[in-house]
């Protein structure tokens, strides 16, 4: 009882049911949150993204406010006491308790923990990384190599900003050249389990040498399979994040201005081929005499 932090380490899912439980221990006046819960929620009237930070502050009430903790931290690199950094975003109304639960987490030899105020827009790159994500395992699959992977990154970077702009007040560009953001993206697109299963799906379509194209039901008990034969019951942050991202911009009018998020949807769950993935990859936008010039890789 009277818990002056709390700290959010589960599937989001749950917390609706557990909330009026969390709620009854935290300290009526000094409790505040730090969130590691990578994923958006998505308001199903407003079809809007919902930070989940955001929801945990509304559920505990009384003024609450939740941090998040999010960076390029690899669970079992952190384990080995490897050496990783990581991005605080909070501010709870005091530089002194800001600071103090930024102590609180880092660990100066092996955990590197810098703090900033965009709440959002480090939420937020922890959600959309795992889209990018699945671009990269395709590039992975189709044994692309570092040059198209680094211009996958690039883009899926610049569009993770632009969402992030779009739909959340108040972010700023700084946060994505911070661990929660650009850090976090690499670490991502070359180990975890999303580029990993990305990967198998992409050779699984390709395996037998004829079209890739493939039905989108068939997708869809492509994914189900690869997550139950590779994730011992866990599920891909990706999936519903790329679902959820991609139906949002289609109800928006905003897919011609993301096309790696259209993209990596399309070659996940529409059937579109595997090796459509580059054209996604937008290398140089420029205007020329007011029109918008754009490339592809």
């Amino acid at each position: 009882l009277n818990a002056t932090l709390l700290v959010f380490v589960l599937p989001h899912q749950f917390l609706p049911k557990l909330m009026p439980i969390i709620r009854a221990s935290v300290h009526p006046s000094r409790c505040r949150g730090v969130s590691l819960i990578k994923g958006l929620g998505f308001d199903k009237r407003t079809k809007l993204p919902v930070l989940i930070s955001q929801s945990i502050s509304i559920g505990i009430g009384d003024g609450f406010h939740c941090g998040v903790l999010m960076g390029a931290n690899v669970a079992n690199e952190v384990a080995m006491g490897r050496m990783c950094e990581s991005t605080l975003a909070c501010d709870y109304g005091n530089d002194e308790v800001n600071e103090r639960t930024r102590q609180i987490f880092d660990e100066r030899l092996n955990f590197r923990v810098a703090r900033i105020g965009d709440v959002a827009g480090a939420e937020a790159c922890g959600a959309l990384k795992n889209v990018i994500a699945l671009g990269a395992g395709f590039i992975d699959g189709l044994k692309l190599g570092g040059n198209t992977k680094a211009a996958l990154l690039r883009v899926g970077l610049l569009e993770m900003a632009k969402f992030c702009k779009i739909f959340f007040e108040g972010v700023e560009s700084g946060t994505f050249m911070e661990s929660c953001g650009m850090a976090d993206l690499i670490t991502t697109c070359y180990g975890g389990r999303n580029r990993k299963c990305a990967e198998v799906f992409a050779k699984l379509r390709l395996q037998d040498g004829s079209s890739d194209t493939f039905d989108p039901e068939e997708c869809n008990r492509l994914w189900s399979k690869i997550e139950n034969d590779m994730l011992n019951g866990q599920k891909l942050q990706g999936i519903p994040a790329c679902k959820e991202v991609y139906l949002l911009l289609e109800s928006r009018g905003l897919l011609e201005s993301f096309p790696l998020f259209r993209t990596i949807y399309e070659v996940s769950f529409l059937g579109k081929g595997v090796a459509s993935i580059t054209e996604g990859i937008v290398v140089m936008d420029r205007q020329i005499n007011g029109t918008l010039i754009v490339s592809k890789l």
